[in-house]
């Protein structure tokens, strides 16, 4: 059988097969085109002759539809070499009860066309194509007789098509009507991005993204800043910098240069380092949880957090420590180089540049620009001079180059359509 089941209270469930003739027989029927409604009542009858007992027809109408429908074609039944049962299963007795049921495909007729049927048998064309596939059956040779059989396989019956043209034409209209519009695509592709939660309507770039989705403050209150803010100076505080980055560290030092430190802002930065340093993990350095937290040198309640919105939990699939085993997929790596952006233009005054982005995650150029269009910035050209200025990261290359803005209202570079 299909799935386990737990015993009852009264003890495991018993099997028996109903084998005796009873005048009510199951059927299980399938429909070509129309399903009829639930309330049909359908007539069952059984060939007398012993030898071929096992085959049934079945009959039911309404107002406008006859359905017929038999368990044979020709000397094969529909069912083929497989046999259905049917259990009931009794609560009194903890008891499933199995018969055996015949199979039928049901065909339908429309009462109102039932006299043009035949018309398409009586066309001279049909005619001439059977003389002309007959001719190739007998003379033909065997890569054309195996195409004539091919053409009768793929033949459609327009005859019996014609008496169901309006259910089909009622399907089509029923599954069209039940299409989504092109502002429920475009509601689905917004709720279906990578990227935080944001305001369409927002008037300023600093409230178009919702930072406490960014960085929750249950999380942020386990990032320990600490050490930072009562290191002496910079030599103290480097080694704890979680990942290699000329943009996090010179934030760092920005932020603690400060006469008050701004502890939220420099928790941001941390985590934005978390998070790169997570993009750096391998595949299997990830499978392992205590791998992980030693690499990426946060709390483990961070890392918990990180794990659960940028990986993908295996199920069923524990480490020896007993915690469960994530990975990565591609739409959780867009996710996280997505949040990184994200955290990068809060940092940076909602402006970021694509060579700094691409030198710190190792990735192309081109590649660093899609991510950032896709969280809604506008991709513009930056002077060398201002490259020079700005870009923190020494693996940049020197010269002009790109920068990306965010901008309210924020808009989102359309999908591409297929075959486009």
């Amino acid at each position: 059988m299909g799935s386990k089941r737990k015993a009852s209270e009264h003890g495991s469930v018993s099997i028996s097969i109903d084998s005796t003739k009873a005048k009510v027989q199951p059927v299980l029927a399938t429909f070509a085109a129309g399903i009829p409604p639930a309330a049909s009542a359908f007539a069952t009858y059984r060939c007398t002759d012993k030898s071929k007992g096992d085959r049934y027809i079945v009959a039911s109408e309404t107002d406008k539809v006859e359905y017929v429908g038999q368990s044979f074609e020709g000397e094969r039944l529909v069912a083929g070499g497989c046999k259905y049962l049917v259990g009931v299963y009794d609560k009194a007795t903890d008891t499933v009860t199995f018969r055996a049921a015949p199979v039928v495909r049901v065909g339908t007729a429309i009462k109102s066309l039932k006299g043009v049927r035949g018309a398409a048998d009586r066309d001279i064309s049909g005619q001439l194509l059977q003389a002309r596939n007959e001719l190739g059956e007998a003379f033909g040779n065997k890569k054309r007789k195996a195409q004539i059989r091919a053409e009768e396989r793929n033949r459609i019956d327009m005859g019996a098509v014609q008496g169901d043209k309006n259910i089909i034409q009622a399907s089509i209209e029923l599954r069209t009507n039940s299409m989504p519009t092109a502002q429920d695509l475009r509601a689905a592709e917004d709720t279906d991005r990578p990227v935080p939660k944001y305001d369409p309507q927002a008037t300023a770039a600093c409230d178009i993204y919702d930072m406490e989705d960014v960085l929750p403050k249950a999380v942020a209150a386990h990032i320990d800043v600490a050490p930072f803010v009562k290191a002496a100076d910079a030599e103290e505080y480097r080694g704890l910098i979680p990942v290699r980055s000329q943009f996090v560290a010179k934030k760092i030092e920005g932020i603690l240069a400060q006469p008050k430190p701004d502890v939220g802002a420099l928790r941001r930065v941390l985590y934005l380092g978390y998070l790169m340093r997570l993009a750096a993990l391998s595949r299997s350095a990830l499978q392992r949880r205590d791998t992980c937290l030693e690499a990426l040198c946060c709390a483990p309640e961070v890392a918990d957090a990180m794990f659960d919105r940028f990986a993908e939990c295996v199920a069923g699939s524990l480490n020896p420590d007993g915690s469960p085993v994530y990975i990565k997929t591609p739409a959780t790596e867009t996710r996280l180089v997505c949040y990184i952006a994200v955290l990068m233009l809060s940092i940076n005054n909602w402006v970021v540049y694509p060579a700094e982005l691409s030198a710190d995650l190792g990735i192309p150029s081109k590649k660093a620009e899609k991510y950032l269009a896709s969280v809604g910035c506008k991709i513009e050209a930056a002077h060398a001079s201002e490259m020079a200025m700005n870009v923190m990261s020494r693996r940049a290359r020197p010269g002009p180059g790109r920068k990306a803005i965010l901008k309210a209202p924020v808009k989102f570079p359309k999908a591409p359509q297929r075959g486009a």
